[in-house]
This record gives C-alpha cells, structure tokens and sequence, in this order.
C-alpha cells in the first residue's frame, strides 16, 4: 500500500491501542499478527467495531489473512488499513466477500492551533461521567445515530470506564441530554470519539461545541493533539474547528453487512472514485 505520511502512524497506533484494550474488556477476543496488525472483536452488530487492522504504512496481507483465518466472525467485520489497499490486500479482503470500500478522513489538531477559549452556549453544559451513567450514555448515543440501542450496547459496562485514559461525556441543557463524546488520551495525543447530537437539537453548533470542549480535555490532561476519524458530514465541521485532514483510513467490509456506524465517526462514506482519488493524494 502507497500514498501515506509514516509520520501520521501514531495516530493509527493510538486507535490500534484504545480498540485492542476495548475488545480485551468487552469479549476478550483481541490478539496481535506477527508484524503488529490487530484482530479485535467488540461484539457489536458493526462491521467497523469487529475488524482486522494493520497501523502500518506497508501492511502485509500475509499478517492480515492469518488473523482473518483464525476467528469464526460470527459478527459483521471489516479489514482497515491507512491510505489506499494495495492489491494483496484487496484480494484477500474480497476472498472474505469484503468488497465495501469507505474512505475515511484522519483529522488531526495540533498544538500550534493553540488552546480553544473557554466559551457559553447558551445553557449547554458537557461533563465527564461515570460508570453507573453508561447506559444513558449509551442511550443517547444510539439515538444521536439513529441506531439501534445494540448497536454500543458494548460500552455499557463499567469495565469499560475502567480503560485506562477513557472518559466519556454527556452534553446537557438545562440538565436534559442533547448529546455525547468521549476522549481517550495516549501520552501527547487526545483521540476524540462518539460526538452525536439528538435529533431534536441539531444546527445549534452542539456538536462543535462538544469537540471544543474535548479538545480543552485533551490540553488540560497534557494532550495537546487531538485527531478524529471524521464522517463525510462532520469534516467540514471539524475543519472549522481547527482540524486539518492528513490521512484516509480504508475500510472493507461486506456490503450485506449491518451499518458501518461507529464510535469514531457519525457516519459512513462510500468510496467514490473522487474519495480514492483524494485518499491516494492525501
């Protein structure tokens, strides 16, 4: 595979990681390749959330095929690598009938953007929760989506407020919940996931808020780098909010299987010939 910045692995690395620790609490069915790439099972009916990921840039599909080979998938799954599959990849995704192509964007904010001000949105409130408040969490989330409750079902489990440098958020207002995120901090980097708003209270800047107050996170827990994995809706967004895009991440999965919502992004992308195009230049 061609066409990404090796210095943007750590980015990938710090995702590997979170995802590695999350299948090890939810199923434990997580185990590393040869060369470094991931099998990791959360248990979700989300072929996103159950996947084969390598964080290199020249990821061998060799590594790949013999994590693939060794679990029984009974949950939709997908293959991910950075940038563009290269053909080895893709055929040995499409012996799986993984033929789906998403290109998402790897949006990241450095540090010379500098701290976001501390600002009012009206009676908009986002604080950290605990474990016992997951399942509203998870509730919230779900229904910012528009999923199935099943869909994170995962996460309410107080182990998983346990993860080491995890911490999720409700967004209120007036004590009434209009939406969520989460962060997961990996030395200098902030990993920002899971910003949904309630359908009810959408266009009022609450998502971009939400992030904001993330980021401010990220900086007050010595992580000045925040990065996301970005919907196609959502990047201009994000792009707003300082975030630059600096790498695609491919994912591949069936195209009969359940939808690709996940906690890294509001929505899916399908590859258009432009996305690739874009994905091969980035």
């Amino acid at each position: 595979m061609t066409y990404v910045h090796d210095s943007l692995g750590q980015f990938t690395t710090a995702y590997v990681d979170l995802m590695e620790d999350l299948a090890k609490v939810t199923t434990g069915r997580a185990r590393r390749g040869r060369h470094g790439a991931l099998l990791a099972v959360a248990g979700a009916p989300a072929a996103s959330l159950n996947f084969v990921i390598s964080p290199s840039s020249e990821p061998l599909a060799e590594d790949i095929a013999a994590l693939a080979e060794s679990e029984r998938w009974d949950v939709p799954w997908s293959i991910q690598v950075r940038g563009v599959p290269g053909p080895q990849v893709a055929e040995e995704a499409a012996r799986h009938g993984l033929t789906r192509l998403e290109i998402i964007p790897l949006m990241v904010r450095r540090p010379d953007e500098g701290m976001p001000a501390q600002q009012t949105y009206g009676s908009l409130q986002v604080r950290a929760i605990e474990a016992a408040e997951l399942r509203l969490y998870v509730k919230v989330m779900a229904e910012g989506f528009g999923v199935p409750h099943e869909m994170f079902a995962m996460l309410d489990d107080p182990a998983v407020a346990r993860l080491d440098g995890v911490a999720f958020y409700l967004a209120e207002v007036d004590g009434v919940p209009v939406g969520t995120g989460m962060t997961a901090v990996r030395g200098e980097l902030n990993g920002i996931f899971n910003i949904s708003t309630l359908p009810g209270h959408r266009r009022r800047g609450y998502g971009w808020a939400v992030t904001m107050e993330l980021v401010r996170a990220g900086y007050a827990s010595g992580a000045p780098t925040a990065y996301l994995y970005a919907s196609a809706m959502g990047e201009p967004v994000y792009a707003s909010a300082g975030f630059h895009t600096e790498e695609y991440l491919s994912v591949l999965s069936a195209p009969t299987q359940e939808s690709n919502v996940s906690p890294k992004r509001a929505g899916s992308l399908s590859a258009s010939p432009k996305a690739v195009s874009r994905a091969r230049k980035g």
